[in-house]
């Protein structure tokens, strides 16, 4: 009688708590980057130990999923540095979805467009700005708290709102910069969230099909990028420009289509900065963006993909009147080369090339960018497959021509190399 009870007993309470499947992936490398830029020599750029957990849980009914996720780093390298603890905590967040809604809280990354790079349309994280590798996976956006509700009214198409209450600036070089022809000096801020610019929200459509797929996205957010607060603009007069950071309004459409054995798609954007007249020297300029892309096989089993980006920058020639005509010809030119605006009309393409070799196990790949100039930038990669955990990666990012000179240089990273022992369970 008592073991009835008790059998009852069990059977009942694990009737009335959800019942969760587990998964946990656990990635940890070591890595060495060394500087080869031909103008400066070789250089022991970073020499990191990194680790990453991720625990996820999902419910037996489908209908609840959870997450925890996080990395930690230890650079010994010179002076030794060790990861901002505002960024241990990963992607960490609560799912619940039923047959018409779900909803996700949590700190998360979502990304909009099809774009795969310099997506017009992903905007709603903040990036590292300083990586050594301009492809680098463990360096990239960083997830925010929010909260998205997602509608979907049949099974071809969903309208989302993400809320991100409060979000972060990208992340920069941190030491304070000297403006050589107006004496000025920039200097950062170290506080890791934009409180004094809260509330972003942003707005999606999505409908897919079988040959066209469709986006319509609307945000009106915290720009993650900084503006600068010039107090005087005159090479006679000293003064500290610091960052600040403004709303800003984007609002595109993204699709993509199948072309015979080929994927084009498109992200178009326009967005509007705070500067909408084009007068402060400061201030980034509004733009509309088209990216344009096509994934498709090459001859040799190698798989491509080609990026044509263009950008009109709206204002661009608009300067404020009644100050120092040099200085703030010299500050207009540092600060839309750091806005990635240089131009009036700005231009480039990408092109992705990958290929396995020795049955999957060995991966090339190379990413050759062209800016319309003497600079092109070629990152070759291989990826070797030791066994079902440890991967030997090496690679470099190379830029023919010289180096910047620019004193505001948002990235003082050169020609380099890489390689990285990674073990992922």
């Amino acid at each position: 009688m008592i073991r009835r009870f008790l059998v009852l007993l069990v059977f009942c309470f694990n009737m009335t708590i959800p019942v969760f499947s587990l998964d946990f992936q656990f990635v940890s490398f070591m890595d060495y980057y060394g500087g080869i830029e031909p103008s400066e020599g070789y250089d022991h750029l970073r020499n990191r130990i990194f680790i990453s957990p991720k625990v996820t849980g999902f419910s037996n009914d489908g209908h609840l999923e959870w997450q925890v996720s996080g990395q930690f780093w230890y650079q010994t390298m010179e002076d030794p540095e060790w990861i901002d603890p505002w960024d241990i905590l990963g992607e960490s967040f609560l799912f619940l979805q039923s047959d018409n809604f779900d909803v996700t809280v949590g700190q998360k990354v979502i990304s909009y467009g099809f774009s795969d790079l310099y997506g017009p349309l992903n905007v709603l994280h903040s990036t590292h700005r300083t990586t050594l590798s301009v492809d680098d996976p463990y360096d990239s956006r960083r997830p925010d708290p929010l909260i998205q509700i997602r509608y979907f009214p049949d099974y071809t198409s969903s309208f989302e709102l993400t809320y991100i209450p409060v979000t972060r600036p990208d992340i920069e070089n941190q030491n304070t910069i000297a403006l050589t022809e107006t004496n000025d000096l920039v200097q950062w801020s170290d506080e890791p969230f934009l409180l004094e610019n809260l509330h972003s929200v942003f707005l999606n459509y999505s409908r897919y099909g079988e040959l066209f797929d469709l986006q319509l996205f609307y945000g009106f957010y915290t720009e993650h990028t900084p503006d600068f607060n010039i107090l005087e603009v005159n090479s006679e007069v000293s003064t500290v420009i610091r960052p600040v950071y403004h709303k800003k309004h984007t609002l595109g459409a993204a699709y993509s289509t199948g072309i015979g054995h080929s994927t084009l798609s498109q992200d178009l954007a326009l967005n509007l900065a705070h500067d909408l007249d084009g007068s402060d020297l400061g201030g980034q300029n509004s733009d509309i963006t088209l990216n344009s892309q096509l994934l498709m096989n090459l001859p040799g089993n190698i798989l491509s993909q080609f990026s044509f980006v263009y950008s009109y920058i709206i204002n661009y020639e608009e300067d404020p009147s009644g100050v120092d005509a040099d200085a703030a010809e010299y500050l207009s030119e540092e600060i839309q080369s750091f806005h990635n605006q240089p131009y009036e009309h700005l231009a480039f393409m990408v092109g992705h090339f990958e290929r396995s070799f020795l049955r999957e196990k060995l991966k090339s790949q190379i990413n050759i960018a062209f800016f319309f100039s003497p600079d092109i930038l070629l990152t070759p990669r291989l990826s070797y497959a030791l066994n079902d955990y440890w991967n030997l990666d090496t690679g470099a990012d190379i830029t023919l021509g010289e180096p910047s000179d620019l004193d505001l240089r948002r990235n003082p990273g050169n020609d380099n190399f890489y390689i990285r022992l990674v073990w992922r369970y």
